[in-house]
């Protein structure tokens, strides 16, 4: 048994301490129920802006490619914001954070609806909906991690699986709307609905009990933990560049293809209950399984699906993409606080988290404007996806090479 684990053991043990007898408690749960229900109406809506911007595009003029530089702006704001976002709610706890999400996102969306050319969509969906969303985050994934000791994994399943739910059920809701009203009182009916809910999410959040701090590290320490969290940091970037494409491209896609909107739509929300089921089957694995080894797996996934598209010719194949996808994407997500708290430690987790998803956010917008360039280039998607494919089995062997650091 290493010293890291006696030392957990004998915390466990430590009735008097009113930190350990809060974790694990009725009150985390309540805290990460009202964690699942903001991340499933803040990335429900994000990932769902593949159907809302071919409507964008087509009433400001603009080719169906603009869409992707959007989604890319976005993405790039809010999971960026998260090496801000984290180490301030370490501060003052994730509660302050969700209401300045609250009515960031509703301006945001609002604002949208009354643009009248894309450089406005830019800025009011790119800021307000980015700035919102990245209030979100990090700070709720680094509040679960500080709620739970004994069912860490699994407790952080069930709220990252918040955004597999929203994935599932947001994205034919937002064709429907947008066929039947348009896109812009789709966007104003959406305002309505998440306030509400993040409302409700704000009122279940409570600040996390304080986190045990280790001993004082020396400098050969730090300069082996630095080495060790930028190839972590290398693996989550190269993964993330070809991750968060499907959620603008593959509707289109499969509209090319003859498909209608709708079922279109349901490819992203295939990949969205996918990965609920990874994301929650995976998180609870981990609890007796090397998290590390479930999350160089995933890893591996997430490259070998990119493949499949690239070879897709008709709908059931990218259905077969959606779920592969979907089970690596799932437990990716999960695991990625798991193992930073895991490696790393507590103290730190809010900071390197939002570290981590600023390698996110880089790569969520450098995909999609990756595959639009190439996509107009040569009016096929095979050379981008092979390419993401590449870029993702790179991240892939990037994790691999990474240590336990009990090993």
């Amino acid at each position: 048994m290493t010293p890291q684990e006696t030392a957990n053991r004998t915390d466990l043990r430590l009735p008097s301490s009113p930190a350990a007898a809060q974790r694990d408690s009725t009150r985390a749960w309540l805290a990460a129920t009202g964690g699942f229900m903001a991340l499933f109406v803040a990335f429900g809506l994000a990932y769902s802006y593949g159907q809302f911007f071919v409507a964008m595009a087509a009433d400001f003029g603009a080719p169906s490619t603009a869409g992707g530089t959007v989604f890319s702006v976005t993405s790039l704001v809010f999971f960026c914001l998260g090496v801000g976002s984290g180490p301030l709610a370490d501060r003052v706890g994730p509660r302050l954070l969700l209401g300045a999400a609250t009515v960031l996102i509703a301006s945001g969306l609002i604002a949208t609806s009354y643009t009248q050319e894309l450089w406005q969509a830019y800025l009011a969906y790119g800021i307000g909906i980015g700035l919102g969303v990245g209030c979100v985050y990090v700070p709720i994934v680094t509040a679960t991690g500080r709620w739970f000791e004994r069912r860490r994994s699994l407790a952080t399943g069930f709220v990252v699986s918040g955004i597999g739910l929203g994935t599932v059920i947001v994205p034919p809701v937002s064709a429907w709307l947008v066929e039947s009203y348009g896109w812009p009182t789709a966007y104003r009916c959406y305002a309505v609905a998440i306030c509400a809910v993040l409302l409700l999410a704000t009122a279940l959040m409570a600040n996390p009990p304080p986190s045990r701090e280790p001993g004082s590290r020396n400098a050969a320490d730090r300069r082996r933990r630095r080495r060790r969290f930028l190839l972590f940091y290398t693996s989550a970037l190269l993964t993330n560049i070809g991750l968060y494409v499907p959620f603008v491209y593959l509707s289109p896609a499969a509209r090319d293809l003859g498909v209608e909107a709708v079922t279109a739509a349901a490819l992203v929300s295939t990949i969205g209950l996918a990965s609920v089921f990874g994301r929650i089957a995976l998180g609870a694995l981990a609890d007796r399984v090397s998290t590390l080894v479930l999350y160089r797996a995933c890893s591996i996934v997430i490259a070998l699906s990119f493949w499949i598209w690239g070879a897709a010719s008709n709908y059931a194949v990218l259905l077969v993409f959606s779920i592969v996808l979907g089970l690596g994407y799932g437990g990716y997500i999960a695991l990625t606080s798991v193992v930073l708290s895991q490696q790393f430690g507590l103290t730190d987790l809010g900071r390197l988290l939002g570290l981590t998803y600023t390698a996110v956010g880089i790569g969520s917008a450098a995909g999609p404007a990756l595959l639009g360039a190439l996509l107009s280039t040569t009016g096929s998607y095979t050379p981008g996806l092979l390419l993401l494919a590449l870029l993702a089995l790179a991240g892939a062997v990037a994790i691999s090479l990474f240590r336990d650091r009990a090993t």
